[in-house]
């Protein structure tokens, strides 16, 4: 794949937060590649008003790895893109025949880099910056057949105390992310505990996890229940209640 970033641009990350300074963005967060489908299409907007190039490539979870180094199983049409104003633009991302696992998920990571045009004024003798931002969201590579059903999976988890900080089992097939874990007696009341500070948000399919919590002692929790929203496939929250168990 061809080297496009050149010195004279000042490249910004960006998985979120800078997105909304992007004027190209991605239709969604995430992207769920059903194995069955052999193909995932993501859908591209530039809302700016000025042309840009795009160069596109998958990762593997080194967010600093050359694209032209990177061995995935996957191929991006096209890899580099002009998109002009108030235009879409729709990106392929094609399975190509990958050995991963079949009974859990496999995860990867889509980047887009958006190169702005060069600046107009060239003889003023000024020095110009321009920003590229690269965008990274994940991509989860989902086998046929899995089972529980995501959403089931959400349920499924269980959630032991240990001392000042929670342990979280995912005994399913999927990558699973949380947005927010707190304790309380009942829907409604106070909240007990909860994890402020998240070290990592994502558990790994069939895995384990310690969540520490914020300022709380462990004899303030017996009884109580864990009030969480976790990721879905569509980006947006799904919540789910249960009692907070004693560590085995």
């Amino acid at each position: 794949m061809l080297k496009i970033l050149s010195s004279g641009l000042v490249l910004l990350f960006s998985a979120f937060s800078l997105n909304a300074m992007a004027d190209v963005v991605i239709n969604g967060t995430r992207i769920v590649f059903n194995a069955k489908d052999k193909e995932s299409t993501v859908q591209l907007k530039n809302r700016g008003n000025n042309p840009y190039l795009l160069q596109i490539w998958m990762d593997d979870g080194n967010p600093n790895a050359k694209p032209g180094e990177i061995t995935v199983p996957f191929l991006i049409a096209p890899p580099v893109v002009r998109i002009d104003p108030a235009k879409g633009q729709a990106v392929r991302i094609m399975a190509t025949n990958p050995s991963l696992p079949q009974d859990r998920e496999s995860l990867f990571w889509f980047n887009m880099l958006e190169i702005p045009p060069k600046a107009q004024d060239s003889t003023s003798g000024k020095t110009h910056m321009q920003l590229a931002f690269r965008t990274r969201i994940k991509l989860f590579y989902r086998p046929d057949n899995l089972q529980p059903t995501p959403l089931q999976s959400y349920k499924e988890l269980k959630i032991f105390q240990q001392g000042n900080n929670i342990k979280v089992v995912n005994d399913s097939p999927y990558y699973i992310t949380f947005s927010k874990v707190e304790i309380r007696r009942t829907t409604g009341s106070a909240v007990l505990a909860a994890v402020e500070n998240f070290p990592q948000r994502m558990v790994k399919p069939k895995s384990e996890i310690v969540f520490p919590l914020a300022n709380k002692k462990s004899t303030q929790l017996s009884g109580a229940s864990v009030f969480y929203s976790v990721i879905n496939d569509y980006g947006g929250e799904t919540t789910n209640e249960q009692k907070l168990q004693s560590s085995p």
